[in-house]
């Protein structure tokens, strides 16, 4: 593999494993494509856990039959309840109604009275170091993924099922590995759904098959509108989608006060994909009360000079209309790095600063002598309560101390991407699964899912999905960056900007 090749690569995995913002690209880069096959395994749960009757954990003394069962402490759904009727004469008298309990049967395909099976898709980043010459230090997610499930099975499971897991690793270049996991998990061991997705140039695309051909719920991965309008099953994201991230920055700024300092707006796309995003959050900032006199995108991606003669076109123009902000939408390297050179006579915006984590290591050209830079992004830490119940899980079943990217050593493991992921996403899917309830089905986890309103999860307090949002992260920082510390600092809490 050439430099260039392994650089595009490269930068690619930073954006999407450290980021926990969606998307942030340009147009998909084309990649290699990789023939070796991908491995997917089936953990089986150990023989108590399948058994007629399993055992609640000691401070849940309840005990979870899989056919007929009581929900856990933390999902109350009661067999019995005891009601007060009141008479005249005598005085009131106190009668205990015992409900019907709930049935469990075979529901779905995936789903039988005792068990869910469910696929967890992630990177082999071994055989990825190993292929392709990186040195990444990335911890492969399965024993990750493996903790977090135990827990699950010990605090009842969702309703009574067991959840049981099957693994497919894939390597995030081109699509073939993808596509073989995709057919495996499917077919050979019939999953109910599938969590996490794929990830990677050629690779990403590949998230489609489950829900495009196979009819199978997906929870991961960053759909697009038009993906969405061509699947048949739900496919959801724990993240913020890129198309709502200008609307929930013009509101973040809103809501931060900082948005009537800003003056007037030029917002400025990467590529011509990028148009619906300038339109709706110049629609947004419109309707804030924002005047925005110029929203372009650069007609000539990935050439600097090309790039470079258009940036100054369009910045006499805006000296001439007085904007004092320019908004980048997408990663407009070379448009940025010309704006960041004029120093403090534009304040800049960064669209997506979940997507800018490689900056602290490789910073752009010019950013040293830019002047004000605001973003949005997500500022949790392994120190984050938010994350306390989260690491808890992990830390135990791993024996180890998980810890985030900026307090891990040089050539630590890092267990932060796997935890943050595995948490999350099952969360997720546990709280929508359960909301379905125990008739298990494609419709009824759409329609728990559309019914969810507003929740929170590790590290995220502010979510929510609805009949049309199926991205469901709604927290985020407001920041500046600091060129002392050489990266960004968070300058707001968590905003809800749903």
């Amino acid at each position: 593999m050439d430099g260039s090749m392994r650089r595009v690569i490269g930068l690619w995995l930073a954006m999407a494993v450290l980021a926990g913002g969606c998307g942030g690209g340009g147009s998909p880069t084309t990649a290699p494509t990789v023939t070796e096959a991908p491995t997917t395994t089936v953990v089986e749960e150990p023989a108590e856990a399948t058994t007629t009757t399993a055992e609640a954990p000691a401070d849940e003394p309840a005990e979870v039959p899989t056919t007929t069962t009581e929900a856990p402490a933390e999902e109350p759904t009661g067999t019995t309840t005891t009601t007060t009727v009141p008479v005249e004469e005598p005085p009131a008298t106190t009668t205990t109604t015992t409900e019907a309990p709930i049935v469990l049967t075979d529901s779905f395909r995936g789903v039988t009275s005792e068990t869910i099976r469910i696929g967890f898709t992630s990177i082999d980043f071994e055989k990825f170091n190993s292929t392709y010459g990186f040195n990444l230090t990335y911890a492969n997610y399965g024993p990750t993924v493996d903790t977090y499930v135990a827990h699950i099975n010990a605090t009842g499971g969702i309703l009574g099922r067991m959840v049981e897991i099957v693994h497919g690793t894939f390597l995030p270049v081109g699509a073939a590995t993808a596509e073989a996991v995709c057919v495996e998990l499917v077919e050979d061991h019939q999953v109910f759904a599938v969590l996490n997705g794929f990830a990677g140039p050629g690779a990403e695309s590949v998230n489609e098959c489950f829900g495009g051909l196979y009819d199978t719920i997906l929870v991961g991965g960053k759909p697009t509108p038009e993906q969405l309008e061509r699947i048949t099953a739900t496919w959801i994201s724990d993240d913020i989608s890129l198309g709502r991230r200008g609307r929930a920055f013009v509101n973040l700024l809103r809501e931060t006060g900082r948005l009537a300092d800003l003056g007037t707006f030029m917002l400025y796309g990467a590529n011509g994909d990028y148009e619906a995003t300038i339109a709706d959050t110049t629609e947004a900032l419109e309707e804030a009360g924002a005047e925005v006199v110029i929203a372009t995108y650069n007609p000539s991606t990935g050439d600097e000079s090309a790039t470079i003669a258009h940036m100054e076109v369009v910045l006499e123009r805006a000296r001439a209309e007085g904007v004092s902000t320019v908004f980048f939408i997408g990663e407009a390297a070379y448009a940025q790095e010309v704006v960041f050179e004029l120093g403090d006579e534009f304040i800049v915006l960064i669209l997506n600063g979940d997507s800018t984590n490689r900056w602290k290591t490789d910073p752009p050209l010019g950013i040293d002598e830019a002047g004000t830079l605001l973003t949005n992004r997500s500022f949790t830490s392994s120190t984050d309560p938010a994350m306390a119940d989260c690491l808890a899980i992990i830390e135990a079943g791993l024996g180890l101390e998980v810890r985030s990217v900026e307090l891990l050593e040089e050539g630590e493991a890092n267990y932060w991407a796997a935890t943050q992921a595995s948490c999350r996403l099952f969360e997720l899917f546990r709280q929508i699964a359960t909301a379905a309830g125990p008739d298990l089905t494609n419709e009824s986890f759409a329609m728990a899912a559309a019914d969810l309103g507003s929740f929170s999860i590790s590290g995220q307090p502010y979510n929510s999905l609805g009949p049309d949002k199926s991205d469901a992260r709604d927290t985020l920082s407001l920041a500046e960056w600091d060129h002392g510390l050489g990266f960004w600092r968070a300058i707001s809490d968590p905003v809800d900007v749903g």
